[in-house]
């Protein structure tokens, strides 16, 4: 393959940039909230045995939904419904979740494979993730990742979130690249394909966390596991 060419199905094309979403893509919240909510009940939930607790975990996971609902929301709902084994306030359980979570973080299987494929290519790295800079730069850090990426675009630094075209061209801009030359991989059919692909990019979408449920767009690409990627990009 000759560097910076990229050969499909149907095109054939210069790419010199690939953008990557960050939650269920390059780690796997999915995993690493299962770990947290263990280690929730396990502090600070009362249970009678390992079937409770599981049915606890399943109801946390389940409540959390994916990460898209206000923690806010989400821990008032368990200290109303939860029995715990000393008093605790929505504060303390926040402050339990910043401080704790990023810590479960587990990078997805072929992550690293992935990215210094890409790198060894001569290609520009970006990274869009939704989220608070905190929460979302914590597990970033934690991962191990940040050296390998040109730029990373967290929406709550520049006050605009995926699906919105204007998060997609920030990360362009400051890559240095056009939207016509770059990929997008994500897992979200709205945020990252539908998103992306109205901004000019070309799309990879992971699926297996997300059913599709974006009607009038498809991803150019769908893989199953992330080292799939490289067979695309050597053109098999």
């Amino acid at each position: 393959m000759i560097p910076g060419t990229l050969k499909g199905d149907q095109f054939q094309m210069n790419i010199n940039a690939v953008i990557f979403d960050l939650d269920n893509t390059l780690i796997n919240r999915k995993l690493a909230f299962k770990q947290f909510s263990n280690r929730l009940i396990e502090n600070y939930i009362i249970y009678l045995d390992s079937s409770e607790k599981n049915e606890i975990a399943q109801y946390i996971i389940e409540a959390d939904n994916d990460g898209y609902r206000s923690k806010k929301e989400l821990y008032q709902e368990l200290l109303n419904n939860l029995k715990w084994k000393k008093e605790t306030t929505l504060e303390k359980l926040l402050e339990y979740w910043f401080s704790e979570f990023f810590k479960c973080t587990v990078l997805m299987n072929g992550a690293m494979d992935v990215i210094q494929f890409l790198r060894s290519q001569g290609l520009k790295l970006g990274l869009i993730t939704n989220g608070s800079v905190h929460s979302q730069n914590s597990k970033i850090d934690y991962a191990g990742i940040r050296g390998f990426f040109d730029t990373i675009v967290v929406s709550d630094e520049v006050q605009v979130k995926k699906p919105d075209k204007r998060i997609f061209e920030i990360t362009l801009e400051r890559l240095g690249v056009k939207p016509e030359t770059s990929f997008y991989i994500g897992d979200h059919p709205l945020n990252d394909i539908k998103g992306a692909r109205e901004a000019g990019l070309r799309t990879i979408w992971l699926e297996g966390f997300r059913e599709w449920d974006v009607v009038g767009s498809q991803p150019h690409y769908t893989i199953r596991e992330l080292r799939e990627m490289i067979k695309i990009f050597e053109g098999g």
